[in-house]
């Protein structure tokens, strides 16, 4: 990254928070938690494209890792929703031999690691970029030896709340969403943030600058090429508003399950799950007749 783009994207940094963290207050917080809920327009979805999958030596095909963005349709500002989520499908071998070994249920045969984050977003849609700011984390994990218990389980156990102080910027085209940039910061770690810069051919490389800031100082700062570039491009979904939306996560001999993204799906009064599909929370389980 050049120091030309390196400046403008330290500056583009400071416009977006100064909108974002000037207006965010315990009132703001509440103006979003008690948000109509009723729309009629178009919601918009962004899916990872390429969900990162786990070693094939410990878990099944299939077993990944998900992440989901919701936010309020028909504004340039408002509430915001990211899941992340990894459905994980031990391999049979490993997991009886592990509990061979030092008992039975050690481990289980399915697990679900569910973190959904809130906050808001601000769109510019001439430039075409969002910003996610993330104010509050919601986890959870849950395991089962079948796929129906562990949703069961997904749906009964609590979250657990933490506040954390995470953003991020996309570029919307078409059908996609492309991450730019992404941050975190804390008073114990200071902030750090992460600018991604997408090669367009073999002789622009794909590159990504990590930069640590304390006291509005930056401390360190190293450009590299050794980042994971499919887990930056997302699918931009637009949902209609009368039927329910889902997306297929996992398939195992006549079982297949779909994940429903909660905000969207909760916007309107949707269609019921298709003849044949079982709702379980945030999920569809589909059993196929032999």
């Amino acid at each position: 990254m050049s120091p030309q783009t390196q400046e403008y994207s330290r500056f583009h940094w400071l416009i977006w928070f100064l909108i974002f963290f000037s207006g965010w207050s315990c009132q703001s917080i509440n103006s979003l938690l008690s948000r109509d809920p009723k729309s009629e327009i178009p919601a918009s979805v962004l899916f990872l494209k390429s969900p990162r999958k786990m070693s094939s030596t410990f878990f099944k095909d299939g077993s990944s890792h998900y992440r989901c963005i919701q936010w309020e349709p028909g504004k340039s500002s408002g509430y915001a929703e990211k899941i992340e989520f990894s459905f994980i499908a031990y391999d049979t071998n490993f997991s009886n031999q592990i509990n061979a070994e030092f008992g039975n249920d050690i481990v289980e045969s399915y697990k679900l690691i569910w973190n959904r984050k809130v906050g808001k977003f601000q769109r510019d849609k001439l430039e075409k970029k969002i910003v996610f700011v993330y104010k509050e984390s919601f986890f959870k994990e849950v395991k089962a030896n079948t796929i129906e218990v562990l949703l069961e389980n997904q749906i009964a156990y609590q979250e657990n709340k933490f506040v954390i102080d995470e953003m991020e910027v996309f570029e919307l085209s078409g059908d996609t969403g492309i991450l730019l940039e992404e941050g975190n910061r804390s008073e114990i770690g200071g902030e750090n943030r992460w600018s991604h810069n997408l090669g367009s051919n073999q002789f622009f490389t794909s590159s990504s600058t990590y930069t640590k800031i304390n006291n509005q100082t930056i401390v360190t700062e190293h450009t590299s090429t050794n980042y994971d570039y499919h887990q930056l491009s997302y699918e931009w979904n637009e949902t209609e508003p009368d039927k329910l939306f889902f997306k297929p996560i996992y398939k195992e001999n006549n079982l297949q399950l779909f994940f429903v993204p909660p905000y969207t799906n909760g916007l309107t009064t949707k269609t019921k799950e298709p003849f044949g599909y079982k709702r379980m929370g945030d999920f569809l389980l589909k059993e196929e007749m032999k």
